[in-house]
């Protein structure tokens, strides 16, 4: 018979091997990934309509997509069309200031040359990843199309089958070990809803939170910007800092306000705007919202959102802390299963 740390070890491995291989079709599964995270988050809802209102699971489904599609279009007639022109606005101002600095370099001293060099080609390649020209938006915009037709398909499976799916797994599991099995996924459960509830809320509400504080001020992409900003709330850590940091910038950039303030002031302000939502934020909202519901180690959010980014881009930013999440009551889960059963043979002997 096999001890309980050698099927540990066993299992462990298998997982590490299965892990691996993801690692590997990483660019393929991508699509799939964030459409069992979207059917994650939408089954509460699909459960309702099917158990509470007696609609088929299927047809809940489609009233699901149906709601959600009306929105996106909804949102899209009201706000595309500025979110658009500030996008083209700002990529043309971007592009102009990292010119006009580029050209100016030479007269500039020598050792702060280097420096600025690195900042232009900084603000250029970011600019160039945001909006990519038109030889690269084509093909990108077919294989994009195909993703994410890839997604609403599997969304839609994911789903429908989604609670057969889930039996399908228990029964997978010998019976000595399915109640184990039922308790941890459970305690999963736990944590990935509540921070994928979490951070959709937050994401709304620092969004609308710093539209407002932006359209007050006078900043020029106001509405992007703040877009922008609410998104980078994904990444942890690095992500409100970057967004600081390139709000700031744009503001410093554009020069532009209500009060008649030079630009330093106009982005100095902008980063105390940044700094203010972030200390409410951290203080009031965070501990309320997710509850601390990872308990993670701000270094080890901050190795996972770096490791994540190594290993598998920008996929790996987004999904980097609810796996380590997933990861730490996992491992804490079993250890304290193997030493309680440890323990209860050695009174049995």
């Amino acid at each position: 018979m096999m001890s309980l740390r050698l099927k540990f070890l066993f299992f462990l491995a298998v997982g590490v091997l299965f892990i691996w291989f993801l690692y590997i079709q990483r660019e393929i599964i991508t699509p799939f990934i964030f459409a069992a995270i979207f059917a994650y988050v939408f089954n509460p809802l699909v459960n309702f309509l099917h158990k509470q209102v007696k609609i088929p699971r299927t047809l809940s489904v489609i009233v699901i997509y149906s709601i959600i599609i009306a929105a996106i279009v909804g949102s899209g007639v009201l706000i595309s069309k500025r979110v658009i022109d500030e996008s083209v606005a700002l990529h043309s101002h971007v592009t102009q200031f990292a010119q006009s600095v580029e050209s100016q370099i030479n007269t500039l001293p020598e050792f702060i040359r280097p420096t600025v060099k690195d900042s232009v080609s900084t603000i250029t390649n970011f600019n160039k990843f945001i909006f990519p020209s038109l030889y690269t938006f084509i093909p990108q915009a077919f294989s994009r199309l195909i993703a994410f037709a890839l997604f609403l398909f599997a969304a839609f499976y994911f789903l429908k089958e989604g609670n057969s799916m889930y039996n399908r797994f228990l029964n997978w599991i010998p019976n000595r070990y399915k109640l184990e099995t039922e308790i941890l996924l459970k305690k999963i459960n736990v944590v990935l809803g509540g921070y994928l509830r979490g951070i959709i809320f937050l994401v709304i509400l620092v969004s609308f939170v710093l539209f407002v504080s932006l359209s007050v001020v006078g900043v020029k992409y106001a509405l992007i910007l703040a877009i922008f900003s609410g998104f980078a709330e994904i990444v942890p850590i690095i992500g409100p800092i970057l967004a600081t940091a390139i709000v700031a910038s744009v503001a410093y950039i554009s020069g532009s306000n209500h009060f008649g303030w030079d630009p330093l002031t106009t982005a100095l302000v902008v980063v105390l705007i940044y700094f203010v939502v972030r200390q409410v934020q951290d203080y009031f909202v965070n501990p309320q919202v997710f509850g601390r519901v990872t308990k993670l180690h701000p270094l080890v959010i901050l190795f996972a959102v770096l490791a994540g980014e190594h290993t598998a881009g920008i996929t790996g930013l987004l999904l980097a802390v609810p796996i380590a999440g997933v990861i730490k009551v996992i491992f804490e889960y079993t250890f304290d299963f193997i030493s309680d059963k440890e323990i209860e043979e050695k009174y049995k002997k």
